[in-house]
């Protein structure tokens, strides 16, 4: 990664994905995993399910379905949540371990989002907590969510820059991002106006800044 930094060669994931880069690092990767499952403070049960997931045995309906005990692999949670609230079932998800424990799964999503949250608020308050006055990382909104449009009206970050050069420097970025197929009809109705609302209007999470910093905002999406 540092070779990387110093080629200026970090706009592309190295192995695919930047989950991948993470898991990768030097001295983490299954290091790490070895050593919580070895812990003897680690509830047995909880070590079996992860042992499971390792070893993509989850029997998520997928997997039932993959060994012929289901022939369904539809996510019987979403089509739960969908029968509550009188929604089609039709074109369910599969239902995957990856997909249980994502915001894409309606009956899910809530607790997902919930438990997602709670362990940003987590992070960040360990690092509040280790700010020193000569610490340049000033915390914006570390207990709540805002959106880059509210963010912008609401605290003093265009001294940091204006809307406009943050809009330009980030036009190019947005657009690559993958489209949802719910999202193609906004976007071929005005694309200038699809990709504006979409980095102004989704919740950026909480914000940090640089101080004195030119032209750079620290946020988590």
């Amino acid at each position: 990664m540092r070779a990387r930094i110093e080629q200026d060669n970090i706009d592309h994931p190295e192995y695919g994905a930047w989950t991948a880069d993470c898991i990768l690092r030097q001295n983490e990767s299954r290091a790490c995993v070895g050593n919580h499952l070895n812990d003897p403070r680690v509830p047995q049960k909880h070590k079996r399910r992860e042992m499971m997931v390792i070893a993509g045995i989850v029997p998520s309906a997928k997997w039932l379905a993959k060994i012929k005990r289901r022939s369904d692999v539809g996510c019987r949670l979403c089509k739960k949540a969908r029968e509550q609230c009188g929604a089609s079932t039709n074109n369910l998800p599969e239902e995957t371990y990856g997909h249980t424990n994502s915001a894409f799964c309606d009956r899910m999503a809530t607790t997902i989002t919930a438990a997602h949250c709670f362990i940003w608020r987590h992070l960040y308050a360990s690092m509040q907590a280790v700010q020193t006055p000569t610490s340049k990382l000033r915390f914006i909104t570390p207990d709540k969510e805002s959106s880059m449009n509210t963010l912008w009206k609401e605290k003093e970050v265009k001294q940091i820059c204006s809307r406009e050069s943050l809009t330009k420097k980030t036009a190019e970025l947005i657009q690559t991002i993958s489209m949802k197929e719910h999202e193609r009809e906004r976007h071929d109705f005005d694309p200038t106006t699809f990709y504006g609302n979409r980095f102004w209007n989704p919740n950026a999470g909480w914000h940090s800044d640089q101080q004195k910093s030119s032209n750079t905002v620290h946020c988590t999406v």
